[in-house]
C-alpha cells in the first residue's frame, strides 16, 4: 500500500526560475547571459551538496565576488527559486488529507533550504524536509534515496517518488520505488486521486522538521 510521498521541490512545487532572474544576475556581474547560464549549472552540484556560497559564486564568475556582488547574487538566486506552484501544493494537500505522509527531497543550496523550510504552506503538509546541502549528497545518487527511506522508516513499496527529472526517476525505479514523472499539476492530481492511501500511521510521531538540519549553515 502506498502511504508515503517523497517529493522534489524544483519545478514540481516551485515553478522554473524565470529567465529574467538569470539575466539579472548575469548583468550584475557583467557576463553574457549564455556564459552565465552554462557556468551557473556546471558548478551547481557542489553548491547543492553544501559548498559555501562564496566558493560557488567564485567558480561561476571565474573570480572572487565582491561582498556586494555576493549578497545580491544570493538574493536574486533565491528570489528566482521560491515561486510556488499552488496547483501542485493543492494536489499534495489533498493526498495529505487522505492519509499520505509527505517528505520533501530536494537538491538545494543552504539559502534555498532555509527559505523553503520556513514556508507555512510547506510546513502544513510535509512531515519532514530533506535537503542535499544538509545531507551532503545529491540526486540522482542512490545514497540520498536510501537515506530518505531510512530516516522516514518507509520501504520502497510504500513510497511514491515525484520528480521532474528523468535521471532522478531512473534511480528511484532501480531502487524499487514507485515513481511519478512530473509534467504538470493536473496529471499529478489525477494520479494521486486514484491512490487509496489508507489510514495514516497514527502510532508514529511526526518526523521533526529539524531532524537533519545542521546547527550551522554555510555562508
Amino acid at each position: 500500500m502506498t502511504t508515503h510521498l517523497l517529493v522534489d521541490y524544483g519545478e514540481v512545487i516551485c515553478v522554473a526560475q524565470p529567465a529574467l532572474a538569470a539575466a539579472g544576475m548575469a548583468a550584475l556581474v557583467g557576463m553574457a547571459p549564455g556564459d552565465f547560464h552554462e557556468r551557473y549549472w556546471r558548478f551547481r552540484e557542489e553548491y547543492d551538496r553544501g559548498q559555501h556560497a562564496h566558493e560557488y559564486w567564485a567558480e561561476v564568475l571565474g573570480r572572487p565576488a565582491s561582498a556586494e556582488e555576493l549578497a545580491e547574487l544570493r538574493r536574486l538566486d533565491l528570489a528566482g527559486n521560491i515561486h510556488l506552484n499552488f496547483d501542485t501544493l493543492e494536489a499534495l494537500r489533498d493526498a495529505h488529507r487522505r492519509g499520505a505522509r509527505l517528505t520533501l527531497l530536494s537538491n538545494a543550496p543552504q539559502d534555498l533550504a532555509d527559505a523553503v523550510s520556513r514556508f507555512a504552506a510547506m510546513r502544513e503538509i510535509f512531515s519532514l524536509m530533506l535537503f542535499s546541502c544538509e545531507l551532503r549528497m545529491v540526486k540522482p545518487g542512490t545514497q540520498i534515496f536510501e537515506t530518505a527511506l531510512a530516516v522516514t522508516e518507509t520501504t520502497p513499496r510504500e513510497t511514491l517518488f515525484i520528480d521532474d527529472r528523468r535521471e532522478n526517476i531512473e534511480t528511484a525505479i532501480a531502487l524499487g520505488l514507485q515513481t511519478h514523472h512530473f509534467t504538470g499539476a493536473d496529471r499529478l492530481d489525477a494520479d494521486l486521486a486514484g491512490i487509496d492511501f489508507g489510514q495514516a500511521r497514527s502510532e508514529r510521531r511526526p518526523w521533526p522538521l529539524s531532524i537533519l538540519r545542521n546547527r550551522t549553515s554555510p555562508s
